[in-house]
């Protein structure tokens, strides 16, 4: 059966995954299509093909119509979408019969509980679509709650190549808070662990704003290079629970990545997790983290866990 790895939004926090799946998943594809955004950062393959998203609403359906046109008249029936927007698949659905193909959708943030409209579409969509989620709440709400085909996958642990850096750790914990956080959670702990510096990870308004200024080991950064996570000694994740219910943190698989000790509240994520991952994370108390519990005894086998979930994919997508 032909098939067709499709990113059509292609958002910047995608190119780490879209390369893993390219460079462990092409030959399952005839065609590898993303948005044109992004081709500066994608690995260079014959079968990877780039258009021009439209940015008006209506225009973009349209162009997304044809598209999948053209995918039945050449007879392609295999789909995996690594972006969708809900209302968009709705409405595509309403415009050509999408029952012909078999479609694959990651979910990655569009189970958002505060996105209610978004959420009950999903419940709307073609019955034949399956869903690929990285989270097993995810997998319960959609199949259990919406009845819906699901898989789960592991999320991919990836770590940049030739990006080591020869120094050693300094006391410094990363924040990411670019989107979802909650800010009494992170005043918090910088408040109990005085004995560290942060690097804090926000939008261009926050660092504006001087966000969290009134913190002298506080260093405000919109984007942090992949080097530079090594020189940090764990990472503290302050993520809103309600937002992330149904999904993981990117965050969290990096700090994997570069075997950096993981900080997370008590709750659905962090109890997901550490199930998975006990070496790696830890319960954020209110107790000072001293350097000892920074310590990781049992590294993770990146290779072996990256390898056995192609070979999921491999046998419950393309098999």
């Amino acid at each position: 059966m032909k098939a067709i790895l499709i990113d059509y939004l292609s958002p910047s926090g995608h190119i780490p995954i879209i390369n893993f799946y390219i460079r462990n998943l092409e030959k399952n594809f005839d065609l590898i299509l993303l948005n044109h955004n992004i081709k500066k950062k994608i690995i260079k393959k014959k079968k990877v093909k780039y258009f021009h998203l439209k940015k008006n609403f209506i225009t973009r359906i349209i162009q997304l119509a044809k598209l999948f046109s053209h995918f039945k008249n050449k007879k392609i029936k295999k789909i995996i979408m690594l972006s969708y927007e809900p209302y968009v698949l709705f409405i595509l659905g309403l415009i050509i019969d999408l029952d012909y193909f078999k479609i694959f959708i990651f979910e990655h943030d569009t189970l958002n509980s505060k996105k209610k409209i978004k959420l009950l579409l999903i419940n709307f969509l073609s019955k034949k679509i399956i869903h690929l989620v990285y989270n097993k709440d995810s997998k319960k709400l959609l199949n259990q709650t919406f009845k819906r085909k699901v898989i789960f996958t592991n999320h991919p642990i990836i770590k940049m190549e030739n990006n080591q850096s020869k120094s050693k750790p300094k006391k410094i914990i990363l924040i990411p808070t670019r989107h979802h956080f909650k800010r009494d959670l992170i005043e918090n702990f910088i408040r109990q662990n005085r004995n560290f510096n942060f690097y804090v990870l926000s939008k261009k308004s926050n660092i504006k704003k001087k966000l969290f200024g009134n913190f002298k080991n506080v260093k405000l950064f919109e984007f942090i290079k992949e080097k530079d996570i090594e020189k940090i000694v764990a990472i503290y994740l302050p993520i809103d629970n309600e937002v992330y219910k149904y999904r993981v943190s990117a965050w969290l698989y990096k700090g994997i990545a570069y075997n950096k000790k993981i900080f997370m509240d008590h709750n659905n994520l962090y109890k997901f997790e550490k199930k998975r991952f006990p070496n790696n994370i830890s319960l954020s108390t209110r107790k000072k983290i001293n350097l000892k519990d920074l310590i990781i005894k049992k590294k993770i086998n990146i290779y072996k866990y990256n390898s056995q979930l192609i070979s999921d994919l491999n046998n419950s997508v393309f098999k």
